[in-house]
């Protein structure tokens, strides 16, 4: 029979296996109880050292403080008494099974109690390649010895770069394929289920574009990484091939847990949103946290274990607080209540289960196995609030479908309207157009004012119908651009034209015209002069005792820049990123009649003819609208060499390829 024998309590420590004559009901004897650890301040270098050193020097495995992360070897040991009948062979064969399945490497020797002299020893590991010959399950195992009769030690030395845990069992081998069959299915059946979870949520969260159901899917893949490595599933499968597979699943999905639980609770809370600076710094925790991952096969690991997990803790209790405040701050937040339940009880979970990993608090029944049933009860609540948010959501996309649906049935309506509106428009244009031209041909020896206005008529009613044709029609409408009708057009003329038009129009109002050149522009004239007026009509309206100067000039990078400057207070720095919005008025408008629309048609304009517009408010008052145009070098060119030839001001057309007015 095998059986635990505890002494007295007067002597805790002299706990030994006694190992007799053979009993059915001994095929699994946990050894953890019998098992005590050499203290930190204690050293050792050999197991006989180990074995020789007294009892005071060890303290129990359960119930006290572990090793926590450390470089250096962590020695156990454990006493052992054969019988006579104990020693007598038998017809199966009994294994030593030390988990968890990431410690490096396991030194397992037996000395004899007396000489301190092995008996037998074996090295096990998961940086270890395992022998062919040897069973292989999800731990580590080691075939136990037959020993004579007699008292012994059993020493483990253990170098891990990962928690300095230790659980040992003594197993038959018919108990162990049993078990390795029954939970290899589990886990198994776990782990598909974590897989499946994650192409689902993963696949939703793109599909919907929830970056928090998103990174719930990833969450969930790092889960079934760290399973899959601390359940031993990674080292039974590929420590064939791959030794250090267990160490490095486990580790890269530790660290990916940290990271795609961070990043998810914090698209949860809406940090974000709410606290975009809160979030970045999450951001920047949670990728130097995945990034980890690569030191997870080697010792730089107890590192980022050492340096990380203390923070997280931290990381977690502020999760926590934000949750806790949005929740019952926003009266909309009733969802938030139920994933504070959801993350609140796994994270008190994983608090204690990182304090025991680090040797703060004792390992026990309750730390050890109390985050892998948190962890359970946390994939249940997040899985029923990650319903009820996508339902949500797809509720939302209904309600923004039909929302959309009648929008586009307003739209459809203001395009009917406005084509009828356009339609209306046209007809008394004309008759305006061929009245003008009517009276203009009775008055021609008419005095130069009247015959000015009567050109000014005809000139505003004819581009009147340009613009008409230009945006309203229902192309127009149905694009977000507008076709335009580009012609080469010299700016000088173009603009002394404007601008004397301009001051016929509002005498008071002082519009002067800089500089000139000889550079041609493609460009659609009526739509140029409409973004033009609209800038000088701005100013005359915004600051009406202001001047405005209009200069232009063209620069070798094939672009021609004209300014239209005012001297007036200038747009506020609150309005100047919004000034060229549709509607929008700034606050300085008060009850200057407008609606809001003149710098947006203008930018609309300007960016049809691949130019670009840009505004900026000097220092002591003043706007200037800077607009850019690609000019046409070759006519351009072409302009300037006849004005040399010929010394001549700049030509009202310009010059075609061919030489002749264009």
């Amino acid at each position: 029979m095998i059986s635990m024998i505890r002494p007295a309590l007067a002597h805790p420590g002299n706990h030994e296996l006694v190992i007799g004559s053979y009993s059915e009901d001994q095929d699994n004897i946990d050894l953890t109880p019998l098992i005590e650890r050499l203290k930190a301040d204690r050293q050792a270098r050999t197991a006989s050292e180990v074995a020789s050193l007294p009892a005071d020097d060890f303290t129990s495995v359960v119930g006290s403080f572990g090793a926590g992360y450390t470089l250096d070897t962590v020695w156990y040991r454990m006493q052992i008494h054969v019988t006579q009948a104990g020693a007598e062979p038998l017809q199966f064969k009994r294994y030593l099974e030390i988990s968890p399945p990431y410690l490096n490497r396991i030194a397992l020797t037996i000395l004899d109690r007396q000489t301190r002299l092995p008996v037998w020893n074996n090295i096990v590991g998961d940086h270890i390649t395992p022998n062919a010959s040897e069973a292989r399950g999800r731990q580590h195992l080691s075939t136990w010895p037959n020993l004579p009769a007699g008292s012994y030690w059993l020493v483990i030395g253990v170098s891990s770069n990962s928690a300095q845990l230790l659980n040992a069992h003594l197993k038959s081998d018919t108990v162990l394929i049993a078990e390795n069959v029954q939970d290899t299915f589990l886990y198994g059946l776990y782990l598909g289920i974590l897989f499946i979870g994650f192409m689902v949520y993963f696949t939703l969260g793109l599909l919907i574009r929830d970056r928090a159901i998103i990174w719930y899917g990833l969450y969930i893949l790092a889960l079934f990484t760290a399973t899959a490595g601390i359940s031993g599933y990674a080292h039974l499968l590929l420590a064939g091939t791959w030794p250090q597979a267990s160490d490095a699943i486990t580790g890269s999905g530790t660290a990916f847990s940290i990271a795609t639980s961070v990043m998810m609770w914090a698209y949860i809370i809406g940090l974000d949103r709410l606290k975009r600076n809160v979030f970045r710094a999450m951001a920047i925790y949670a990728t130097f946290a995945g990034l980890c991952a690569l030191t997870s096969v080697s010792d730089t690991y107890i590192y980022f274990a050492r340096g990380m997990f203390l923070p997280h803790i931290g990381v977690l209790l502020i999760l926590l607080g934000y949750l806790f405040y949005f929740g019952w701050t926003r009266s909309n937040a009733r969802m938030l209540r139920v994933y504070f339940v959801a993350l609140g009880l796994p994270a008190v979970a994983a608090i204690v289960h990182l304090l025991m990993l680090m040797g703060i608090v004792p390992a026990n029944v309750f730390t050890s196995n109390c985050y892998q049933v948190a962890s359970l009860a946390h994939l249940l609540l997040l899985g029923i609030a990650m319903a009820g948010r996508t339902h949500e959501l797809a509720n939302q996309r209904v309600s923004a479908y039909r929302s959309n649906t009648r929008a586009n049935q307003l739209a459809d309506e203001q395009r009917e309207f406005i084509t009828m509106l356009s339609h209306e428009f046209r007809t008394p244009l004309a008759i305006i157009q061929r009245a003008a031209e009517m009276v203009a041909l009775h008055v021609q020896n008419a005095p130069e004012a009247v015959t000015s206005r009567i050109a000014t008529i005809r000139s505003n009613a004819s581009q009147l119908s340009e613009l008409v044709n230009v945006f309203l029609t229902k192309e127009t409408l149905d694009s977000t651009n507008f076709s335009i009708s580009p012609k080469p057009t010299i700016m000088a003329p173009f603009l002394k034209d404007l601008v004397k038009r301009r001051q016929r129009e509002n005498p008071d109002h002082d519009v002067d015209l800089g500089e000139t050149d000889f550079t041609v522009i493609r460009i659609d004239r009526t739509l140029i002069e409409r973004a033009l007026s609209n800038l000088i009509e701005n100013a005359r309206k915004y600051a009406p005792n202001a001047s405005v100067r209009i200069g232009f000039t063209h620069r070798s990078d094939g672009n021609v820049y004209i300014r239209v400057t005012d001297n007036g207070p200038g747009i506020s720095q609150d309005d100047l990123a919004l000034a060229s919005e549709a509607f929008y008025r700034g606050n300085t408008s008060g009850s200057t009649h407008g609606v809001g629309l003149g710098l947006h048609i203008t930018s609309r304009i300007i960016n049809a003819h691949r130019g670009r517009m840009t505004i900026s408010v000097g220092e002591t008052g003043g706007t200037t609208i800077l607009i850019r145009l690609p000019y046409d070098r070759e006519l351009t060119n072409n302009n300037i060499e006849a004005a040399r030839t010929d010394n001549l001001d700049p030509p009202a057309m310009p010059v075609s390829r061919e030489g002749n007015p264009s």
